[in-house]
């Protein structure tokens, strides 16, 4: 099977589409099952349709990741739960879910899961295939839309002599580009690995003005957001002005532009900056997607010239979550390397001619570092948020990449549900201290920005479907167990048949009248053993249980059938069920081996 993820960065977003709209398309009718009881049809039922109703209780649950390191920079992996205190604008948080990872243990496990059924249901007697998988996944993101030629030929070099001295038996190295051009999906062929590596150039899509007295990004945003239309001008807008006269003869031949000729322009080099930075942060988000379905150590490398996200922090903040709820580690190395007061130690990208005047270029000077510092900051707050690692100013890039490859030795995980939560859009500062400090430092998330209220809740409850589905961790918000057994149709095709049972001691029902209303949305998806997607089911049921009923179905549960058609062999099967109500998700990870 052709894998669906290796298609151009912008369009991976449309085959995640084209998954959650397959899922819908496979709603169907529910066989449900109560022990003891023929269930009446206008208590437990399904319709083909979206939730008729809006989620009640919204669980907006923030994930921080955690990094501790003594004073010769190890890692530290003897800490507890009590150990940690989390705090949200200031205010102690309740720490609800805690896990300490070692990667470098974890790496080489195999899947969960027997042929008949999940570990937690009954015992088969039957040993489970295994899923041997790689022991670690590298994904080498190159900015090729945002960084130049200068700064793409040092980095690749030094990637491709990393991977030559670094690699280890059982690694995957795939390599890609924001401008989606040539992607490498995951292999351990060294040798294609180096072939892509070469054919990396710059893609800048839209070219960056570099005429004398051009606009520069960092001067266009701050611009753009503080001068207003009544033409009144600040420093900056001052600043422009002189260059622009001074690169085409001086005042005397050259007056300044008006205000709002500057804005204007201004206006445009922001858009563009946007649009570049949007490009290549939907790249990383697909590539998140891609890697969420991969088994092992998975982590990325970003490699960028940096760029602005000044008005882009939301898209940030949803980059480092989907990165921790798939449990993959981000690193960044800056491929500009030295920087010396304002100028790059490459003279490629060095500063533009400015007036010799005192006062102009030593504001020149400030806003170039400035803008240094604002785009190399995407690159650290990916990093610092997801547990990487982040290399900057330095020219020793070889050694640079030995670091960002390298994740942690062992890092804590941190969740908890902010209290009385906004959905204003707001950025929240999260802080995280230890009980007892003793000399050691902290790596954690600076802060995370509040969703925005959407009043499609349907399209909320599939978004959190799809994160759960393409995730490999397992959740328990509701106790589910999962059976699996198989018939042959004939010589080369199967039914697989999975009996889901959902104990519903924890469902939050809603009250109307005598009845107890929720819905349950389960899915479950088939994927090979690289990890691609093969097919799915999606059933909603609807319950509407009367009170004189609910003790009884609390105490039995509901179990739901699947059929799903598949060829002989090993798959990894995932079981998603959602509680429309609550928002609880469960996700189970069970392996199917059907022999030739």
């Amino acid at each position: 099977m052709n894998n669906p993820f290796a298609l151009h960065p912008r369009k991976l977003w449309r085959v995640a589409g084209l998954l959650a709209a397959v899922l819908m398309a496979y709603a169907t009718i529910v066989t449900v099952h109560v022990k003891g009881e023929q269930t009446a049809p206008q208590e437990v039922s399904t319709r083909d349709v979206a939730p008729a109703f809006k989620l009640q209780v919204e669980r907006n649950l923030v994930t921080v990741r955690v990094v501790v390191r003594n004073g010769k920079g190890e890692a530290v992996d003897n800490l507890r739960q009590e150990d940690f205190q989390l705090f949200d604008r200031g205010k102690k948080q309740t720490i609800e879910t805690f896990t300490m990872e070692k990667p470098a243990l974890n790496a080489a496990e195999n899947l969960p899961g027997a042929s008949t059924s999940h570990p937690a249901s009954e015992a088969t007697g039957k040993t489970p295939p295994d899923f041997t998988s790689p022991r670690r996944y590298l994904a080498l993101y190159f900015d090729d839309v945002n960084t130049g030629i200068s700064g793409l030929s040092r980095t690749r070099d030094a990637a491709d002599h990393f991977l030559k001295t670094s690699v280890h038996a059982g690694d995957h190295v795939g390599v890609f580009a924001a401008s989606g051009q040539k992607p490498l999906d995951f292999t351990d062929d060294l040798d294609r690995v180096h072939q892509t590596l070469q054919d990396i150039r710059p893609h800048p899509l839209i070219t960056a003005d570099e005429t004398c007295g051009a606009i520069t990004p960092y001067e266009a945003y701050l611009i753009s957001q503080f001068t207003g239309l009544s033409g009144q001008t600040n420093d900056v807008v001052k600043l422009v002005q002189t260059e622009k006269s001074f690169c085409c003869g001086g005042p005397k031949y050259c007056p300044p532009p008006p205000v709002e000729v500057i804005r204007m322009e201004a206006m445009r080099v922001q858009a563009e900056t946007e649009k570049r930075a949007v490009i290549t942060l939907q790249g990383i988000e697909a590539l998140i997607g891609r890697m969420a379905m991969l088994r092992g150590q998975r982590s990325v490398v970003f490699i960028s010239d940096g760029f602005l996200t000044l008005t882009l922090g939301d898209q940030l903040s949803r980059l480092a979550d989907r990165a921790l709820r798939a449990n993959i580690v981000m690193s960044a190395l800056d491929s500009r390397g030295l920087f010396i007061a304002g100028f790059t130690a490459d003279a490629s990208v060095a500063g533009r001619d400015v007036p010799q005047d005192g006062q102009m270029s030593s504001l020149k000077e400030r806003l170039l570092n400035e803008q240094a510092s604002e785009e190399a900051s995407v690159m650290g707050t990916l990093a610092q948020d997801t547990g990487g690692t982040f290399i900057e100013n330095n020219n020793d890039l070889e050694a640079g990449f030995l670091r960002v490859a390298a994740n942690p030795d062992t890092y804590y995980t941190l969740a908890f549900s902010p209290q009385n939560l906004k959905h204003d859009g707001t950025f929240h500062s999260l802080k995280v201290t230890l009980v007892s400090a003793k000399g050691l430092s902290i790596q954690a998330r600076k802060g995370y920005y509040a969703p925005r209220k959407s009043e499609d809740a349907a399209g909320q409850e599939k978004e959190e479907i799809q994160d759960a589905l393409l995730s490999t961790n397992e959740m328990l918000g509701l106790p589910i167990r999962v059976n699996t057994q198989y018939f042959m149709v004939d010589k080369t095709d199967a039914e697989l048949d999975v009996e889901t049972h959902i104990d519903l001691q924890q469902v939050h029902f809603r009250k109307e009248a005598d009845r107890n209303l929720d819905n349950l949305t389960l899915v479950t998806a088939v994927f090979d053993r690289d990890g691609n997607y093969v097919t799915s089911q999606q059933k909603v049921l609807e319950l509407r249980l009367r009170d004189q009923n609910v003790a009884r179905f609390l105490q039995s549960g509901v179990k739901i059938e699947s059929e799903l058609n598949v060829k002989p062999g090993t798959y990894l099967m995932r079981t998603v069920v959602r509680d429309s109500e609550s928002g609880q998700v469960s996700a189970l990870n069970s392996t199917v081996e059907i022999p030739d």
